[in-house]
């Protein structure tokens, strides 16, 4: 066999078909969705089963020097003349929780919006809007920062050790913060990805599945969020 025999049939070989190889980027993309749900029905779970449990009557209290508003001189002060007592912890602003959903989801719609306007024709329009719903991703995440940074630590004395603690419901928001924040970023990086491959003519009117991936994506990171605050909202 000549080499250019064998190259052609390398060649063969290795070529797919764009129905194949869409099948098989549709299946790894909602095989990723699959497991990201397994993780967020654990997180969904365990922030249930502690309140469910509520072991101690720690769920959103803690027995604890609470040093809110105190300065360096007032919190050794209190720890010096002072003991522990029961410290009960608010829930989250419920307002600032459903403001993060509303961002996220317009964030989702945007790339939606983008993708329609590829498949119709006009592939540089989603340019800007892929910028624009990588922007609403991080305001979302900042959101999530001021959040999680209102969820209060408490100053715990258990036997000869000394620590800050947090409750089981704010460590438990602490984690459902926490995913949210690293899936946003993930998002924004994508969005910000898909403009730039766009302007350089990667992704076109004929060549957008790639886009219609991370819609999937998008939108399950949005229901998510909704979930989410469907459920601290309802169980505190």
């Amino acid at each position: 066999m000549s080499v250019a025999t064998h190259d052609e049939h390398a060649t063969e070989g290795h070529h797919e078909s764009p129905e194949v190889i869409d099948h098989r980027q549709r299946l790894g993309i909602w095989l990723f969705i699959a497991g990201d749900v397994i993780t967020f029905s654990a997180l969904v779970f365990t922030y249930l089963y502690l309140k469910g449990t509520n072991t101690t009557g720690g769920w959103r209290s803690i027995v604890a020097f609470n040093f809110a508003g105190l300065n360096r001189v007032q919190a050794n002060d209190l720890i010096n003349n002072a003991t522990p007592h029961r410290v009960f912890e608010a829930p989250v602003a419920t307002g600032l929780n459903w403001l993060i959903v509303a961002v996220v989801v317009v964030s989702a719609a945007l790339i939606a919006l983008g993708e329609s306007r590829i498949r119709n024709g006009t592939a540089k329009s989603f340019i800007p809007l892929g910028y624009l719903a990588a922007v609403v991703a991080l305001v979302a995440g900042v959101f999530e920062i001021v959040q999680m940074r209102d969820i209060p630590q408490y100053f715990a004395v258990q036997n000869d050790s000394q620590l800050f603690v947090h409750t089981a419901y704010g460590s438990a928001m602490l984690a459902f913060g926490g995913a949210l924040l690293a899936h946003l970023i993930l998002l924004a990086f994508l969005g910000v990805g898909l403009s730039v491959r766009t302007s350089r003519g990667a992704v076109t009117a004929e060549k957008w599945t790639q886009v219609r991936l991370v819609r999937f994506f998008w939108v399950w990171v949005a229901i998510s969020t909704v979930v989410t605050a469907i459920i601290t909202s309802a169980v505190k």
